[in-house]
């Protein structure tokens, strides 16, 4: 019963009744049902007392890790070749195409020029003539019928021949153009028919067999990177893969506007690797201290990077952090934590801030 359940019971009452009634027994019955619903009202207001949340824990100690420097580049060959027309003429003859395989030596195009097989054939015909003018000198000297001039001439005139006719086969080669290494036909400027003009790229290929990370690294961190120095890569196309490389190269010069330098890790091949992805080099340079917690602690919170830490009064508290690398299953914070604090390592406990916990804690 409550206070307006009584006050509605006393106006029910009639005259007559309330007549009867003295002042003194009303003013008693309003005191003890106000005394039973206070009883009432205080007892569902109580708060209940919740059951501290079981947690694991770790106490937070500096430990001693790889220092590493990360850098980032994109992968390239280490052998590209691009070829280009040394001649003018039409292309009547063009074996590959884009994403082709070719190997070294493999006829790729021909270039048709009747101008230089005009040249190359009259340059085939002074040879000969030259060659027969020779021998017939050559025969008569050896007879003593003909004059050291003679013979000098005709030795001149062959070793002429001989010289143009050389040119115009060199230039005859110009014609056919092969592959200078194996590898693969990244891109193709040309198409059959077409006229290429002296100097005009034609095709690129690129050995995806041999390939290199070429990444830039600030000057500060330059001193810790030998040639030969084993390095961690990954590939951002291929997440979660390590692969082993080796320093082939730190480029002796920096760039003044970013004061940086350029160095270059030789990549075995792998499957899937592209000339062109993305990708860091990860190079070591000694051991130093810091805090790692592990990645089943860090949570997300209004999209800001925390842990749970237990407080003295043994409550849980989000505690924002500044996060860096990640080394295997731990995380590295760089600051936000300190010697000693408890981190609360089960993130599946979801949002437990400000609850009590019991701890079960682990180093």
């Amino acid at each position: 019963m409550n206070i307006t359940t009584i006050k509605e019971k006393i106006k029910s009452f009639n005259k007559k009744t309330l007549a009867g009634i003295s002042l003194g027994a009303a003013v008693a019955l309003l005191v003890a049902g106000y005394v039973v619903f206070s009883k009432q009202e205080g007892h569902a207001a109580a708060p209940k007392s919740e059951a501290p949340v079981s947690v694991s824990a770790y106490v937070v100690e500096p430990r001693a890790i790889e220092s590493v420097v990360t850098a980032a580049g994109a992968l390239t060959s280490r052998n590209t070749s691009v070829l280009s027309s040394k001649v003018m003429g039409r292309i009547s003859y063009l074996g590959v195409q884009e994403g082709d395989h070719v190997s070294a030596g493999k006829l790729l195009i021909r270039i048709e020029s009747g101008e230089i097989a005009a040249q190359a054939f009259q340059a085939q015909a002074a040879y000969n003539n030259a060659k027969l003018q020779y021998d017939r000198i050559k025969g008569l000297y050896d007879a003593k019928a003909s004059t050291q001039m003679e013979m000098d001439q005709a030795t001149l005139g062959l070793e002429t021949a001989k010289a143009g006719l050389n040119a115009a086969k060199s230039m005859e080669s110009y014609t056919a153009i092969t592959a200078p290494i194996t590898g693969q036909i990244m891109e193709k400027r040309i198409n059959l028919g077409e006229m290429a003009m002296p100097g005009q790229p034609l095709l690129k290929i690129e050995d995806n067999l041999n390939l290199r990370l070429e990444v830039t690294v600030r000057e500060q961190d330059i001193l810790h990177i030998q040639p030969g120095a084993a390095v961690n890569v990954q590939i951002d196309a291929m997440p979660g893969k390590q692969i082993h490389g080796k320093v082939a190269m730190v480029v002796p010069a920096s760039d003044v506007r970013t004061h940086s330098f350029v160095v270059k890790v030789d990549v075995p091949a792998a499957k899937g690797l592209i000339t062109g992805m993305y990708g860091k080099a990860f190079f070591p340079t000694g051991k130093r201290e810091a805090i790692l917690v592990p990645r089943s602690a860090v949570v997300e919170m209004s999209g800001i990077s925390g842990v749970y830490v237990v407080s003295t009064e043994g409550n849980a508290v989000f505690q924002m952090i500044q996060s860096g690398e990640a080394i295997g299953n731990d995380i590295e914070v760089v600051s936000g934590l300190k010697k000693g604090d408890r981190v609360i390592a089960d993130k599946h406990l979801g949002r437990i801030e400000g609850k009590k916990v019991l701890l079960a804690e682990k180093n």
